[in-house]
């Protein structure tokens, strides 16, 4: 497994993992809201990265990434409209927002066929 398919697979688990802040309850654990459809959507985009990164498959990688940002996007234009599609807080928004660089990165990031490092 290439160093990108573990980021990618780490990614994954870490949305996952991050599923644990709907049943905890006080500090440290409240630190990232996530309301019932956040859950649904680190949920299936942890399980598409995590997969992704087993698979060493990079347009499903770089697919989760572009949309845990679509979702990040999505919760301060929520917030702006006293809407409540997501019901995400700004601690929802940075854990996205990071989770879909960090898939966009390693999906895009160079691959060697032969595992090996070139030197320049």
């Amino acid at each position: 497994m290439k160093a990108p398919d573990r980021a990618v697979l780490a990614l994954g688990l870490a949305s996952l993992v991050s599923v644990v802040f709907t049943a905890a309850e006080g500090d440290p654990w409240e630190m990232v809201a996530m309301p019932g459809t956040a859950v649904v959507i680190a949920a299936v985009l942890g399980v598409l990265a995590g997969v992704a990164g087993l698979l060493g498959l990079r347009i499903p990688a770089m697919a989760a990434g572009a949309a845990f940002l679509a979702a990040a996007v999505v919760v301060p234009v929520e917030q702006s409209l006293g809407e409540k599609w997501i019901e995400g807080t700004g601690s929802t928004f940075s854990l996205w927002l990071g989770l879909g660089v960090g898939l966009l990165a390693a999906g895009l990031a160079h691959r060697d066929d032969e595992g090996n490092r070139h030197e320049s």
